[in-house]
């Protein structure tokens, strides 16, 4: 017995019903799933923008840190600048006072030089004032020579004059009571002229002796 058409198409319309309501449910599993998907990725892209924050963060704070950095080594290179200034000022008051101790050096080394002629001269000086006292000690000699000399060119001329005086008082009075006093003085007029006779004769040996010595003395001491 053959069915009616119209039980085939209500079965068709509803198989097709059910292939659409199971191509629903697997198009809505599909959607759940790219909503989970969706949501996963919502998630992950949030904990990357959670890290993406964190690591701008740390970011401005390395830059804070790169800048107290900064700051520091800007600090420190004017110190450093400073500290070449007052380098470069040691430096030339180092060089300033070594060219004064150069300077002092040269005028020690000057005035050792004045020294050593001022010693020289000094020591010169000293040789021509031992040569001039040996020249004094044998003028005073000569002289006490001479003065010896003299003394007994004295006793001599007192001698003389007493044997003059005795022979002329004699011939003047003749001979008498006085002849022993006349006498006695023409007595003491020869031993006086022969006292200084001798004595002349031996300081004459002398004096030409010590003239010879103060000659060569004398010649020294020019040459």
């Amino acid at each position: 017995m053959e069915k009616p058409p119209h039980n085939d198409t209500g079965t068709q319309i509803l198989t097709t019903l059910v292939a659409l309501a199971e191509e629903e449910n697997s198009l809505t599993v599909k959607l759940v799933d790219l909503a989970k998907k969706r949501t996963t990725l919502a998630d992950k892209r949030t904990v990357d923008a959670d890290i993406r924050t964190t690591l701008a963060e740390e970011r401005t704070q390395l830059a804070r840190q790169q800048t107290t950095l900064s700051t520091k080594s800007t600090d420190l290179s004017k110190e450093r600048t400073e500290l070449s200034v007052k380098r470069t000022r040691f430096s030339e008051k180092r060089t300033a006072m070594a060219e004064e101790r150069t300077g002092l050096a040269n005028k020690r080394t000057d005035l050792a030089a004045d020294r050593t002629e001022l010693s020289s001269t000094r020591t010169d000086m000293a040789k021509e004032r031992t040569d001039m006292a040996g020249s004094r000690t044998g003028l005073s000699s000569y002289r006490s020579i001479l003065a010896k000399g003299r003394t007994e060119l004295a006793f001599i001329r007192t001698g003389m004059a007493f044997i003059a005086l005795g022979s002329g008082m004699i011939r003047y009075f003749g001979f008498g009571l006085w002849t022993v006093l006349d006498g006695g003085l023409i007595a003491s007029g020869i031993i006086a002229t022969l006292f200084g006779i001798k004595g002349y004769l031996v300081t004459m040996k002398y004096e030409r002796r010590y003239s010879k010595k103060l000659v060569n003395h004398l010649t020294v001491s020019g040459s």
